[in-house]
């Protein structure tokens, strides 16, 4: 059996729906608030709590856990589960990786989007350029989050760093209004420059409208609580009257056959909790029948096998690779001006 912990929001319903797709055979479904799910089992579950916690994995082969915020529950969660010798694949909890874990434990951590999928795609482009020089990686999303999401995603914008001053109005193919690009390095875009031997490597997030944007500028000096208010007011209103979606733009430059050559990846999803719920579970299918193996998705699981499942998976996301630049594209496909 496989248990899906916040298996009520956005991001642990797709998931339940991607496992069932998938044949994974029975399933537990946990939160706060039971609901019936179709196919699955339903239990209350307080992730804060030992006894619940153990009480809701008992009989699991393995635990996905969905349950936000990732930052303040994935702890407590992690630590709870490797002590009862349970695999585990988190869609957040990034810092988990580094806690002490028993020999034989299995545990993916930041198995998510942003860190995640945003991880192992540069490492599964990478077949395109042998030699490559140059990343650089840019991450839309437009969305609306909920408070659990928006304290995630300032938790991730926060810890990354500022990066350096934001470029504002850029232009950028198949983003049809001008960009807000905030540059950010993480443990995982680290990882992923070293692991491919590049000598420049940037990263952005790509944010469409300014609400957005100054929630983020004012968040380090506001209070927690209001921090995540203005998160999830400003990225209501950027996506009020659009339809939401995530889109990724990574781009790698290098030698191919001794000439210089340029490759681009263009990923969408119907929206953030989609791609987030499609990585945990194509994540969960590989852990599943992996060795033992402790650390973040992006450094643990091959890069062409996670891709695979991926695109096995219902999800609606969407990849498509180009044997050119983001200035080509954007003379061709159009983009904000």
């Amino acid at each position: 059996m496989i248990g899906v912990l916040g298996g009520y929001g956005a991001v642990g319903r797709e998931a339940v729906r991607l496992l069932q797709s998938a044949g994974v055979g029975a399933l537990r479904v946990g939160g706060r608030r039971p609901q019936p799910v179709a196919g699955a089992e339903s239990r209350a579950v307080d992730v804060t709590d030992a006894a619940s916690l153990l009480a809701f994995a008992d009989g699991c082969r393995l635990v996905v856990n969905c349950a936000a915020p990732s930052a303040r529950l994935s702890p407590h969660v992690a630590a709870t589960l490797a002590a009862a010798g349970i695999a585990l694949v988190d869609a957040g909890g990034a810092a988990c990786a580094d806690v002490a874990w028993p020999a034989g434990a299995r545990a993916l951590f930041a198995a998510g989007a942003l860190p995640g999928l945003s991880g192992a795609l540069p490492l599964w482009l990478a077949d395109s350029i042998p030699k490559p020089q140059r990343l650089h990686c840019w991450f839309g999303i437009l969305d609306g989050f909920t408070a659990a999401g928006a304290e995630d995603y300032l938790d991730g914008a926060l810890q990354s760093g500022s990066g350096g001053p934001p470029l504002r109005g850029a232009a950028l193919p198949f983003f049809p209004r001008p960009l807000t690009l905030q540059p950010f390095s993480d443990r995982e875009t680290r990882y992923v420059a070293a692991r491919l031997g590049v000598d420049e490597s940037r990263c952005w997030l790509a944010l469409e409208g300014q609400h957005l944007v100054r929630a983020l500028e004012q968040a380090r000096a506001l209070p927690g609580a209001q921090a995540v208010d203005a998160i999830v007011a400003g990225s209501a209103l950027d996506a009020a009257g659009r339809r939401p979606q995530a889109q990724f733009l990574i781009q790698l430059d290098g030698l191919r056959d001794g000439a210089p050559a340029a490759v681009t990846l263009r990923l969408t999803a119907p929206g953030v909790a989609h791609l987030t719920a499609a990585c945990a579970a194509a994540c969960a299918l590989w852990l599943a029948g992996a060795a033992p193996t402790v650390g973040l998705a992006a450094e643990q699981v091959p890069a062409d096998e996670l891709i695979r499942l991926l695109r096995h998976l219902p999800s609606g996301v969407e990849l498509e690779v180009f044997n050119a630049g983001v200035d080509d594209l954007r003379e061709t496909s159009g983009g904000a001006l």
